[in-house]
This record gives C-alpha cells, structure tokens and sequence, in this order.
C-alpha cells in the first residue's frame, strides 16, 4: 500500500517536473523560425512565419527570404517539380503567384505577403529589398523590378553595410532600367559617394570620358558591336575590368566595363579613354553624416511611464521605483543593491544598430550603480555582453573605468564595432572617445540573426547610491 501510494507520488511528481522541463525549454516561434531558416528548410519557414498570430519584423524578414531563396531554387526544377512545389504554398499557405518567362520555360514568380508587413525605411524591409534586388532580378519583369530598384536606391548604405549594398549595386546597373530624373539624380549622388568610402566596392570608380564620339561597346573587345556613341567629359563609373590587356590604336590598356547615369545604360571603354575624376570628399562626407543621422530609432524615454507599471515595451519583474524629472527629462531612477543582486527587467533591440546614446546621472550616494546590461544573441541563447556602471566621478563599461570630474546629468554614447566576425565596443563622453577597444563579458561572434537586449538593473535592496537612467537611442 504505502509502496503504491509513493511510486504515485514519484509518478506525479515526475510527469509535472517533464511538463514543466518541456514549457520551460520548448522552442519560442522565434528560435524555431530561425533554426529552420539556418537550415534551408524554406517551406517550413513560410508556413511557421504564415500562422503566426505576431510575428515580430525579423521573422516576417525571414519569411521573405525563405520564399525568395525557394523561388530561386525553383530554377534548377523541372515543369513538373515547379508546378507541385507552387501548388503545395498555395494549398498550405494560401500563396499565389505569377508567370515569369525565363531561359528555361515558364516560371512561378511567388507573391510575398511578408515583406508588405514590414514597415517602409525599416532595417529588416531595406535588407529583404537588397536581397530582392540581387537575387529576383534573374526573373523579375521590369515592372516589379523598377518597383524593388526605386526602393533600393533610397535605402540607406550605411545601415545595410557600405561593402554589401555597393556589390549589389554593381550587379543591379548593369539591368539597364530607365528610372524618372529624381531617381536617377538620386542614383548619381549615391554612386558619387559609394566611389570615395574605403569600404566600397565601388571605391575610385568615378571617371570622365576624354575621346570624342567615343565607341562605347557591349563587350570587351573592338570585335563587339558599338552601343552609343559618348560625348568628351561625360561621367562614368567603372563596375569590372577585364584582366587581358589589349593594344587598341597603338595604345596599350584594358576593357572597363562602365555604366554611364546621363545616358542610364552600362558598356565597354577602352582605358584609354578614361580619366579619374574623384567626387568631392567634403560632400561625401556630408551625405554620410545625413545616412547616420536619419537612421537615429525613436527614443525610449520614460514620459509616460507610471510608477506603478512596468515601462512600457520592458519585460520581466518589475520592482517599483521612482520617477524623476530634470532640466525637462524624464527617468527611472536605480539603486545599488546591498546584497549584490538584482532583478532585470529588459527589453529586445528589433534591429543591429552601431551605436547607444544613453542620457543618465548619479543621483547620490558614493558607490558605482548598475544601470544597464546588453545581452547579445537570440531569445534562449542570450550571452552578457556589456554593463554599465555610474557613480559621482565615473563610468565604466565591464570594469573600465573614465574618470568624469563631476556628477549631474550626461549623455553617452555606446559603439559596438564587428572586425573578422569578433564584436568590441568603445565609449564616447559627448564627441571624446575616451574607452575603446572593450570586449563583451562572454565571447561573441558578429552573426546572422543576432540581436542585442538592453535589461535594467533592479536592486532587490536599495542602499543609499542611487542613479537614473533618462533615454536611450539607437544609431542603425
């Protein structure tokens, strides 16, 4: 009897410990999205993406490329694998598409109901239309390819990586699509400063015509036929070269293959005709601090937030504090704790972002107070990676201290850099770069799909230092 009565016992206590193990670690929507998507496994993306009832932006992105990169494969099929792959997302997913004409036969173009979600100018709908540009081209018509090609050019460089966007480009121009004056003027500017960033693929590009009614060809070699006819001084931007040297009139040089803005076509010049004309570095200049600046998210502030509730868009458990108001702004106000712990609440950053402006002060007290933690990583896989702390003199980023002189409140500024696949960060006092080359607490790696969760930290018993934490910005 009292055998059977614990072996139930045990039983129960067993199945409620599995119930609770499988809650606790059953994959979040989220992670399994993205493991999916790691694995190439694109149709089991569109459909977790599709019955999603919120997904959040970066799976909607996910769910974009997964069915741009099935399409893509689609190309490699038969009529016959086409036609059940297509009707399979159509069946299961509710997912139409189009025909597209292409080298082997006609072609299902699939709609993409997920990038239309995605908010316009946003981080994960500018990089969804970078992958759209370089790789549907091959089977876009020129209608829905003008649509991608607009959004593009007035995408911003500098969030989705100089390097990355102008080898896109390079491939896009040579599709010669005729895009209105406004466009086109919008094009010249962007490929003007793409030819003077260290960092572009399209670094020292930019030259002029010197020949007189020069052949511009649609191969390299004078056995390709001429395309146009150039005038002296028009500009052009070099997209390849061809490594054969060549003697052409008696001069020695190489085929450039060109594309030219005036005239909105690509081709192939002799070497000899061209000459650098470098885009002036002070406007160069000038539109990348106008890429940087536009890209600055909407603060976090604390205006609206009561004392009684969370902050709005935080997570986690929330220990009552106060509010405080100073010179206009609004804070939360953080304590160091006596015992050394402390409870987090947190919130996730939905897009990478280069660099944190933070806007706190020291209120009292003569110990340093934690105010935030980054974690870096993915829901479930979050690593530690950077902590600030604040006292009347000081802050520090992982145990790095800068002296500061004097209390009252200041705006920082956190920049996280990625060089060979590794993350640092530095540490800015106004325009003074006074910390740099800091690594994260744990090891991490610069990968796809990593993201960063800023946690607050919440003394589970206050002492008498305490600080307040005002706004936080991001620059993309």
């Amino acid at each position: 009897m009292k055998r059977g009565f614990f072996l139930s016992i045990f039983g129960i206590v067993l199945l409620g410990l599995i119930v609770w193990l499988t809650i606790r670690f059953w994959p979040k929507p989220s992670d399994t999205i993205y493991e999916y998507y790691k694995k190439e496994k694109w149709e089991k993306v569109i459909s977790l993406v599709k019955k999603a009832t919120a997904p959040t932006p970066e799976d909607l992105f996910y769910g974009s490329q997964s069915l741009l990169r099935l399409n893509a494969e689609l190309i490699t099929k038969d009529a016959e694998d086409r036609s059940k792959i297509s009707s399979r997302l159509l069946k299961e997913n509710g997912i139409g598409s189009g025909k597209s004409i292409e080298s082997k036969g006609e072609f299902p173009v699939f709609e993409d109901p997920f990038i239309l979600q995605l908010r316009p100018g946003g981080y994960w709908r500018q990089k969804a239309i970078l992958s759209r540009v370089e790789i549907a081209g091959e089977w876009e018509d020129d209608i829905q390819f003008l649509r991608d090609l607009k959004e593009f050019i007035k995408s911003n460089p500098v969030t989705l990586g100089i390097s990355s966007y102008s080898s896109v480009l390079k491939k896009v121009l040579r599709r010669e699509t005729k895009l209105s004056d406004g466009d086109q003027n919008k094009l010249s500017e962007l490929l003007g400063f793409l030819s003077v960033r260290e960092d572009s693929t399209l670094l020292g590009s930019r030259f002029k015509n010197t020949g007189e009614n020069t052949n511009l060809r649609t191969g390299p070699g004078t056995e390709n036929p001429g395309k146009a006819r150039l005038k002296k001084g028009l500009l052009l931007y070099a997209l390849d070269k061809d490594p054969r040297s060549e003697t052409v009139q008696g001069r020695k040089g190489n085929w450039v293959q060109v594309y030219i803005p005036e005239l909105q076509i690509s081709g192939w010049i002799f070497s000899h005709f061209l000459e650098e004309d470098p885009y002036p570095s002070a406007k160069a200049e000038e539109t990348f601090v106008e890429f940087s600046q536009s890209e600055k998210s909407q603060a976090w502030d604390f205006a609206f937030w009561t004392e009684d509730k969370i902050p709005p868009g935080f997570h986690g458990e929330y220990i009552p504090t106060e509010k405080l108001a100073m010179d206009g702004d609004y804070g939360i106000v953080l304590y160091k704790s006596k015992t050394g712990k402390y409870k987090e609440i947190c919130r996730i950053v939905e897009e990478p972002f280069r660099s944190l402006e933070f806007l706190t002060a020291s209120l009292s007290g003569e110990e340093p107070v934690p105010i935030f933690k980054l974690y870096s990583g993915r829901p479930g896989e979050w690593k530690p990676a950077y902590q600030i702390d604040l006292d009347r003199e000081s802050i520090s980023i992982n145990r790095n201290k800068y002296i500061l002189g004097s209390g009252g409140k200041k705006r920082f500024q956190l920049g996280i850099f990625s060089a060979n696949g590794t993350i640092s960060a530095s540490l800015l006092v106004g325009e003074k770069t006074v910390l740099q080359g800091i690594s994260p607490e744990e090891e991490l790696t610069s990968t796809e799909g990593a993201l960063f969760k800023l946690c607050l930290q919440q003394a589970d018993k206050k002492s008498d230092s305490n600080a307040a934490a005002f706004q936080f910005k991001f620059l993309f």
